[in-house]
C-alpha cells in the first residue's frame, strides 16, 4: 500500500518549527532595527533640561550658575554642562563656551550621554548651545568656536545611521536663538 502525502502529526511538527523560526527573527529584528526617533527624542529632551534649569536658575553645587548648555563631545556623545559661578563674575561677559579650567567656580559636566544605539552617531558637528537665565538667553558655538545670539539664527544637528546617507538614513533637529528646540 502506497501512501501519498504528510501525517497531521508531520504538518503539525513543521508549523511548530516554522512559528518558532519566525517569532525569533521577528523578535530579533525588532532589537536591531535603528531608531532614530527614540535617539532623536532623547537628544531634544536633554537640551531643553538645559534649557530648563537656565530658566529656573537651578543650583549646581549649592551656587546659581551663569547657564546650562549642552556641548558636542564625538560623534557618538555630548554633555549637559553647567557654566559658572554667577556670584563669582559677571555673566554677561563670561565666554559662553564650554571651558572647563578647574575648580568648583568653572564649567563642568553634569551628565555625559552616549547614543544608547551602536549604530548612532551625529552626522554634523557643533560646539554647544548655551542658554543663559533668566529668559534664558539662547547662545548657539557653532563647530568653528563663533558664539551666535542674533535673531532667528538656528543650528541644524544632524543624528544619524553610522555608513548612511542623510535624508533617508537621518533626522535633523534645530535649535535656535529664539529657544525653539524642533
Amino acid at each position: 500500500m502506497s501512501r501519498n502525502g504528510f501525517t497531521l502529526l508531520e504538518v503539525l511538527i513543521v508549523a511548530s518549527i516554522t512559528g518558532f523560526i519566525t517569532t525569533f527573527l521577528l523578535i530579533n529584528f525588532s532589537r536591531t532595527r535603528i531608531n532614530f526617533s527614540e535617539e532623536t527624542n532623547t537628544f531634544i529632551s536633554k537640551v531643553r533640561i538645559a534649557q530648563t534649569k537656565a530658566a529656573s536658575s537651578t543650583r549646581f553645587n549649592g551656587s546659581i550658575r551663569c547657564g546650562y548648555g549642552v556641548r558636542y563631545i564625538n560623534n557618538r556623545s555630548y554633555a549637559i554642562y553647567v557654566g559658572e559661578n554667577a556670584s563669582a563674575l559677571n555673566c554677561s561677559t563670561q565666554n559662553k563656551n564650554y571651558n572647563p579650567t578647574g575648580g568648583p567656580d568653572n564649567d563642568a559636566d553634569i551628565e555625559v550621554v552616549s547614543f544608547e544605539d551602536p549604530k548612532v552617531e551625529f552626522k554634523t558637528v557643533f560646539r554647544a548651545t548655551y542658554f543663559e537665565p533668566p529668559d534664558p538667553k539662547t547662545f548657539i558655538i557653532d563647530s568653528g568656536g563663533t558664539v551666535h545670539n542674533e535673531p532667528n539664527y538656528s543650528l541644524s544637528i544632524t543624528i544619524g545611521k553610522i555608513g548612511g546617507n542623510c535624508p533617508q538614513d537621518c533626522k535633523t533637529i534645530n535649535v535656535s536663538t529664539a529657544g525653539k528646540i524642533e
